[in-house]
């Protein structure tokens, strides 16, 4: 692992101007408080401070190695009283030396000798600060890291979960489509044929853009056109589709396979029983910057409702609170004999 501080000049930078700060605070401070010759004592600070900041850069190795999670408390704290008398020596003895080599007079050594006196408590408070601040560090980062294993966690099955989602929606109608063929092969080969090919739009379109999370509104459109063109060589006469789609709308983004989801789920519990013409409408907009999405089919109400497991929207309820989270509504209602479904979407997630 990588010394933190190590790991940029800015941050090195940083680190040592925090030690060039602590020593003249030290030396106003010790300047004010005992009578020494000033050139002895601003010498002291900056080698005491500058020799205890390479130091403690280089122990910073073994302290992060030196946990409770990996030894036992009393060997721990055996290890720690090592280390600092190794580095109370080391820094002692180093400042001392240098001291002596620049200011090679008498007077020097009766200074060292005054000033040990206050450099092992401040040599030991040092140390402990540096010590808790590495441990907080470590656990800091730990935590740090947990929490982006949990978010790549939450998105991986997210993304399972979304994948499943459209995986429900596709089946039936492809199996309903195929079947349809089949049928029109013997009594209209012409309609077969046309059929194939819409079918095959349809499938290009769930291949290039139904693994997307989200589409242009103008793209979901084109494949619920492709989708409804194979519903009417199904049913005919039987389906009327409207739309009223602002043009402001269609560069917004929305989740894939939503429209064809609300089509399919009109047309098979509004015109799948009904022996009459039945009406589909769509329409969007733009209210308080957010996305209205609405649909409504009529059905005839004295052909008995479609009985079914509600899967479709039961999926885009789903979906919708995996993309949105809260900030999705959604809303079903029965009128007279016309079922209506607002979606109202936030224009960012």
């Amino acid at each position: 692992m990588q010394n933190p501080i190590l790991s940029g000049k800015l941050r090195l930078l940083r680190y040592f101007s925090i030690w060039a700060l602590f020593g003249m605070i030290f030396f106003i401070i010790m300047s004010n408080l005992i009578d020494v010759p000033k050139d002895f004592l601003g010498a002291d600070m900056f080698l005491q401070n500058f020799i205890m900041a390479c130091l403690m850069l280089g122990m910073w190795y073994p302290i992060n190695y030196m946990s409770w999670e990996n030894q036992k408390i009393p060997m721990l704290l055996l290890n720690h009283l090592l280390l600092f008398l190794l580095f109370s020596f080391t820094w002692i003895n180093l400042t001392h030396l240098l001291l002596k080599l620049i200011f090679p007079v008498p007077e020097i050594k009766h200074y060292i000798s005054g000033a040990l006196v206050s450099k092992i408590p401040f040599c030991f408070f040092a140390y402990i600060v540096f010590v808790i601040s590495i441990y907080l560090l470590k656990y800091y980062n730990s935590y740090v890291e947990k929490k982006e294993i949990e978010s790549r966690l939450s998105e991986s099955i997210k993304e399972a979960e979304l994948t499943l989602l459209r995986n429900q929606m596709n089946p039936h109608f492809i199996f309903n489509s195929l079947n349809s063929i089949s049928s029109l092969t013997i009594i209209d080969p012409e309609k077969a044929h046309e059929m194939v090919i819409k079918l095959s739009d349809f499938l290009r379109y769930t291949v290039g853009y139904g693994k997307m999370n989200k589409v242009p509104l103008k793209k979901e459109l084109e494949m619920c056109e492709a989708y409804l063109d194979i519903e009417k060589i199904r049913f005919g006469e039987k389906i009327k589709v409207e739309f009223e789609v602002a043009p402001e709308t269609l560069d917004i983004e929305i989740p894939s396979m939503l429209l064809q989801t609300l089509f399919e789920n009109a047309i098979k519990h509004g015109i799948y029983n009904s022996l009459n013409p039945e009406k589909i409408f769509f329409k969007t907009k733009i209210e308080e910057n957010r996305l209205e999405l609405i649909m409504e089919n009529t059905f005839d109400k004295d052909s008995g409702t479609k009985i079914g497991t509600k899967t479709g929207l039961k999926n885009i309820q789903e979906r919708l609170k995996l993309i949105y989270k809260n900030l999705a509504i959604f809303k079903t209602q029965t009128d007279n004999n016309k079922f209506i479904v607002w979606l109202n979407l936030p224009l960012e997630s």
